[in-house]
């Protein structure tokens, strides 16, 4: 053996192991931006479910929100999980001047694609106290949630009505 011997070959073939750059972590892919594909599935649900409203289909209509959804009514108890939400909106389709239509104005997707917010308007006619009909206008903000299916739930729905005209006065 050379000068270096058995010990002196292993300590310069660890020293040049030691040495060696380690290879870089793999580059991840990134993710593909789905936003405007999430954004167009919303908009169709939103009119889906506005439908079910106008045909006072409250289980098709309850069908939008994720099962851990909560609706935030005004002057009222929150709705918490579907079937409230459900039996919520059961109620009052039983009402003969129920008549409820929403319409988007605009919808964000987080870049996570995960999460989004839509915002829109609302039309919600009832019967008053002398069971004549009684129409609220009004904003809503609902907080979408992708689900692993790759549908789109509401997870929390929280409308606001405007003011009567003649308050806006």
């Amino acid at each position: 053996m050379s000068r270096f011997g058995r010990s002196g070959l292993l300590a310069c073939v660890l020293t040049f192991i030691g040495c060696a750059q380690p290879a870089p972590p793999p580059t991840p892919t990134p993710e593909p931006d789905t936003r405007a594909a999430d954004e167009a599935a919303i908009r169709a649900a939103v009119k889906e479910w506005s439908a079910a409203a106008q045909a006072k289909d409250a289980e098709k209509f309850a069908s939008f929100y994720a099962e851990d959804a909560m609706l935030l009514l005004e002057n009222s108890p929150d709705f918490s999980g579907k079937p409230a939400i459900r039996e919520a909106a059961f109620g009052l389709m039983q009402d003969p001047n129920f008549a409820l239509a929403f319409e988007t104005d605009k919808v964000v997707v987080a870049r996570s694609g995960d999460l989004a917010f839509e915002g829109g308007t609302y039309s919600l006619t009832l019967s008053d106290a002398k069971k004549k009909p009684s129409t609220v206008k009004g904003n809503y903000v609902v907080v979408w949630q992708k689900q692993t299916d790759g549908s789109w739930k509401a997870l929390r729905d929280a409308p606001v009505s405007n003011p009567p005209e003649s308050a806006a006065k």
